[in-house]
């Protein structure tokens, strides 16, 4: 198309618009009414003196699309706990406050594991079932809870993140259901057996519980949202 051509269809466009026409932001005569930009006989976008191609030309009066933006990425920190369990009957022998030997492989892998800079506390919390007196249950929980945290602060845990508590047989949960279980075994059942099996049952009660609290730091990718023009 000649610059002649072009210049008279432009002049016809502009004669035939019955509405009002501005500058626009974009740098395109867009009409008052519809906000539309104001386009010749050929379909061009009518162009003004404020229009910079190289920054803010319109795509679809053939400017180049407007680049993707650049993700950013965003840091989240959350707090996690996580609860590590250990039945006492695998870390003690029956009523003892000894590690027994075949624990401590495990201990020193959960000792690693706790060793990161995210750990900020462990709670060591000792357990007993309900069988025995209370103040007996108190004490050998709380020994237990000792021995775990003291073997986790020698395997390199630092010792001030550290604390251990004996909660003894308050947070029993197997008595109801192993007593009823033992019940039903009859009358024909001696009182050895009957204990053994009571014994056996309540055994998720004696445990020791590693209470680990994390501070953990991901990243997500977060896309900039750019103002349609």
């Amino acid at each position: 198309m000649t610059k002649q051509l072009k210049l008279s269809a432009m002049m016809v466009a502009l004669l035939a618009s019955t509405g009002a026409m501005a500058q626009g932001v974009h740098g395109y005569t867009t009409s008052e009414q519809s906000g539309s930009v104001v386009r010749n006989n050929y379909g061009e976008c009518w162009q003004n003196t404020y229009l910079d191609k190289a920054n803010n030309s319109l795509t679809e009066c053939g400017g180049k699309p407007a680049p993707a933006p650049e993700p950013t990425v965003e840091t989240i920190t959350e707090n996690k706990e996580e609860v590590i369990s250990f039945q006492s009957n695998f870390l003690f022998g029956f009523d003892k406050s000894t590690l027994r030997s075949e624990a401590v492989a495990k201990l020193n892998e959960t000792a690693a594991k706790l060793r990161g800079t995210e750990v900020q506390s462990v709670r060591v919390e000792g357990h007993t079932d309900f069988m025995g007196k209370d103040t007996y249950n108190q004490a050998l929980s709380e020994r237990r809870a000792n021995v775990v945290a003291n073997y986790l602060a020698n395997q390199g845990v630092p010792a001030g993140k550290i604390s251990a508590v004996g909660y003894g047989e308050s947070q029993a949960r197997m008595t109801a259901s192993c007593q009823a279980e033992v019940a039903r075994m009859g009358k024909k059942v001696s009182a050895a057996k009957k204990r053994a099996a009571l014994i056996a049952c309540i055994e998720p009660d004696r445990r020791v519980d590693i209470r680990v609290n994390s501070v953990v730091t991901r990243q997500i990718e977060k896309q900039i949202v750019v103002p349609a023009q």
